[in-house]
């Protein structure tokens, strides 16, 4: 009973003064102390086994670690964690896990064969993950606590770990609760609470989660072989493949962030959940430095600037979908512009296709099995009656299901399929802005980095096997190029067959070898993403690094063998045989919504001039050069140039120019007596520096030459 101290001695002081006192569960549900009850009596026998097998099997086994040295270990007996003390105490105190032949493995559990060893650290990707995943657990642990919680899920993720529990039909989590339950994961952190791997039967998985229904439907869905694993953790037992820290006290800095809703979708009704997302580090010194750079990135957040622009705005009325104001649009234009002019240059033809499909085609493409939750479906009118015997084409299946597309390959595949096809016409390369529709979850909806309605530069490439790397450095190329101009560093991932995939396994094999020789020869550091391909193929995710170096996934290259058999899309070869193309889905900017967001992020709201809604302001000092100025600002329109005018007698020449400098215009045009006489313009930047005196036509030409080169420092090489 020693474990239920800490529940029963909940720091009343601190709840009342937060005026919480409803929220607390005085004392631990019934089902808590069963579950852990027979947790403890499964670790018992667990212990007990392992002793006895380490006993009958004193085994020497050989551990290889990074470098080529190998070390003795005891098979059932030595751990991950001893030999990295063996090695060095810095390696012991900072390791958070361990990869065993490529595995993950706990650092505490016993080594059982000859292994591969190396360490994961909170510096590498996997250490992060491996961290925040544990610190999800601390989060459910108090969640029980503090809240009687009925744990969901609780994943990391690339920017930390969040929790979903549910906490009742009518019951949510209010954000002055976050500090309690914040205060509650810090205590159960000091504690330095074991994490400790148990493997149990499927039997016994039901036993002890049997009063909880998430976990239950998991366990039917999820586990496959004949055991699986939880961890237990102070007094929270959760199903789990691990692997985690050694205890909670490896974790020295944790925060939680928000609150939100969420959606359980099941065979049932779906279930609103409550998410608590968070972050934790190693030391409070990286939390205060993760805080300090937060701050950062909330002065860039793309929804303030979206705001103090005027670029865009969102409505109750249209949950998850955009209003692009004028300036705005510019930007979006001009991305999409550039693209388009990559397009011309690199031999894609832009085409249009229907929002609107019947469920027919998604089920024939596969989408309907694999991705039905995320689309929206809608009944026609009228659906309910016979289809008439004399309708045409375009109305005979006027009954069926609709839905939404939330992709354009299935489209693209009629239109390669509408006639017969030569091989003289391949590689077929088809661009879609088309608009998508997807059906997020509305507590994941984030500004324009999540919505429900959104464009990509989506475009799909039907070519032949003897094309295809050829196809797919030419993708990598078209990537390289883009992003240098703007602006961004990128890391490329190959994600291989995950475990629902389709198809052929021999095909993927092949599909994956092509992908790995076109990175090879491309010659950027890449990295092996096992099992997390799409369903349909292989493919090349692309992480872009912004000013602030956070990482998003934007582009992609996905190598397709599936839909060309769906579709049974043909062509005549050059001996007059039909054969199969081979399908290779592609975007660069991925969601322009998105990349838009991304941008204003990195730039801070300081738009290079190409894409920049604040290009130039025309500012006459007295009222009367009011009509040159006009004139000046016609100029730079006719051009296509983006100008404003701030004729503002009101304010004085000084703090007009101190506005146009705030508010990130690239360049200010002031005229004067003297400029207005000559035909001039005296022009600074928004940095304040003073370029001097130029003929208005020579002024309006440069700005279009460096408009036109997508240059990103205009206003240095003016």
């Amino acid at each position: 009973m020693a474990l239920y101290q800490r529940w029963r001695c909940l720091r009343l002081q601190g709840l009342q003064a937060c005026r919480l006192h409803t929220a607390v569960v005085s004392t631990p549900p019934r089902w808590l102390a069963e579950r852990l009850g027979l947790f403890e009596e499964l670790w018992a026998a667990q212990v007990k086994r392992l002793a006895s097998m380490a006993q009958k099997e004193p085994r020497t086994i050989k551990i290889s670690l990074p470098g080529g040295q190998k070390i003795d270990a005891v098979a059932w007996n030595t751990t991950p964690y001893q030999l990295a003390r063996q090695i060095s105490s810095t390696l012991a105190d900072t390791a958070v896990a361990a990869q065993v032949n490529g595995e993950p493995y706990d650092l505490e559990r016993p080594l059982e064969t000859d292994s591969d060893l190396r360490f994961l650290t909170f510096d590498s990707p996997e250490g992060k993950a491996v961290f925040w995943h544990s610190s999800t657990h601390v989060l459910g642990a108090a969640a029980e606590q503090f809240l009687g919680a009925v744990l969901c899920r609780g994943p990391s993720t690339e920017y930390g770990f969040y929790h979903d529990f549910f906490l009742g039909k009518e019951r949510t989590i209010r954000g002055s609760e976050l500090p309690v339950l914040e205060r509650i994961c810090q205590e159960l952190t000091a504690a330095a609470r074991p994490f400790r791997r148990l493997e149990a039967s499927r039997d016994q998985l039901r036993q002890l989660f049997k009063d909880n229904p998430f976990k239950l439907h998991l366990i039917e869905e999820k586990v496959t072989g004949p055991t699986a694993t939880v961890y237990g953790c102070g007094t929270l037992v959760d199903l789990c493949q691990g692997p985690h820290l050694r205890h909670t006290g490896q974790i020295g800095g944790l925060k939680l962030l928000s609150n939100s809703s969420s959606l359980w979708r099941s065979s049932g009704a779906p279930e609103t959940l409550q998410r608590v997302s968070g972050i934790s580090f190693p030391t409070t010194e990286l939390l205060r430095a993760w805080e300090a750079w937060r701050e950062e990135a909330e002065l860039r957040d793309h929804r303030r600037i979206g705001k103090e622009q005027e670029l865009f705005f969102f409505h109750e009325l249209s949950p998850g979908s955009c209003f692009f104001l004028p300036r705005g649009t510019r930007v979006y234009n001009a991305l999409v512009a550039f693209i388009r002019a990559e397009y011309a240059h690199r031999g894609f033809s832009e085409v249009k296709t229907p929002t609107l499909f019947s469920t027919k085609l998604w089920e024939q493409s596969g989408h309907w099995e694999h991705y039905q939750e995320d689309m929206f479906a809608v009944q026609p009118p009228g659906s309910d009656r016979p289809p008439s015997s004399q309708s045409d084409d375009s109305t005979r299946h006027i009954t069926d299901t609709l839905a939404l597309k939330p992709m354009n390959c299935p489209a693209h595949c009629l239109m390669f399929a509408h006639r017969p096809r030569s091989w003289r016409e391949l590689p077929l390369r088809l661009a879609d802005f088309g608009a998508l529709h997807r059906a997020e979850a509305s507590g994941g909806l984030r500004g324009l980095t999540r919505l429900r309605c959104f464009q990509q530069d989506d475009a799909h490439i039907f070519c032949t096997t003897d094309q295809l790397e050829a196809e797919i450095q030419s993708c990598l190329d078209f990537l390289r190029s883009v992003y240098a101009v703007l602006g961004f560093s990128f890391r490329l991932a190959l994600s291989t067959r995950p475990s629902g995939f389709l198809g052929d396994p021999c095909l993927w094999d092949q599909a994956e070898q092509v992908l790995k020789q076109a990175l090879k020869e491309f010659g950027e550091p890449w990295d092996l993403n096992s099992g997390d391909g799409a369903f349909y193929g292989p493919k090349i995710d692309v992480h872009l690094h912004d000013a602030l170096g956070r990482p998003h996934q934007c582009g992609t290259i996905q190598l397709d063998f599936q839909l060309p058999l769906r579709f049974d899309l043909q062509y005549k070869g050059q001996a007059g045989a039909l054969e199969r193309p081979v399908l290779i889905h592609r975007a660069v900017l991925g969601s322009v919504e998105r990349l838009l967001g991304v941008l204003a992020e990195s730039c801070g709201g300081k738009w290079p001039l190409w894409l920049s809604p604040f290009q130039v302001v025309v500012i006459p000092v007295e009222s009367e050069q009011e009509e040159y100025a006009k004139e000046a600002q016609q100029s730079l329109r006719a051009a296509g140039l983006v100008s404003d005018l701030d004729a503002d007698s009101g304010l004085t020449l000084s703090r007009r120019i101190r506005r146009a400098q705030l508010a990130h215009y690239n360049f200010q045009f002031v005229v004067g007596q003297k400029e207005q006489s000559k035909r001039t313009v005296n022009i600074r930047t928004r940095d304040n520096r003073r370029l001097g005196e130029w003929d208005l036509p020579e002024a309006v030409q440069r700005l279009v030459e460096l408009q036109n080169t997508r240059v990103p420092n205009a206003e240095e090489i003016f």
